[in-house]
């Protein structure tokens, strides 16, 4: 301290503007700046920053979307024939799966969830509101077919 007045070095200046600052300042290879200085007055761009702010934040929406994760279908099907349909139930997960493997079978007097032992429960429920599995039920005319219906609107598959 020199007649009352604080010398600080060039890096201590820049540290002391950072902290007053909700910017920062990064560093571009030259021929990405000149392709920058190409758009200024092109698209209503004002400034390299306006241009860099928008090219980051497309960025960053692109790769949130890629990121996040989706939310998959508690019951879900991966194998349709005549004779049945395999669902997946996530539901039905532990420590060692995501989920069970539920079998549900056509007969021409019953369709039967082989994991329930049931011919009403939740899998007889979705693999009934499969187009494909209507259309198997319905073409062989089985009584069964009477059972296909809508999916309720209060259903949570």
């Amino acid at each position: 301290m020199t007649n009352g007045c604080v010398i600080m070095s060039e890096e201590e200046k820049r540290e002391e503007k950072t902290k007053r600052s909700d910017h920062i300042t990064i560093k571009l290879p030259k021929e990405l700046v000149d392709e920058m200085d190409r758009l200024i007055g092109a698209l209503g761009f004002r400034s390299r920053g306006e241009i860099a702010k928008e090219a980051i934040r497309q960025l960053l929406s692109h790769y949130k979307e890629s990121l996040t994760p989706q939310i998959l279908p508690q019951l879900e099907h991966f194998n349709i024939c005549e004779t049945g349909v395999r669902i997946l139930d996530r539901s039905l997960s532990n420590g060692t799966s995501r989920g069970r493997i539920i079998d549900v079978y056509f007969k021409p007097n019953i369709i039967w969830c082989d994991y329930c032992k049931s011919d009403s429960c939740r899998h007889v429920e979705f693999a009934l509101n499969i187009p494909k599995v209507r259309q198997i039920l319905l073409e062989k005319n089985w009584p069964i077919s009477e059972k296909v219906r809508p999916k309720p609107y209060y259903a949570n598959y």
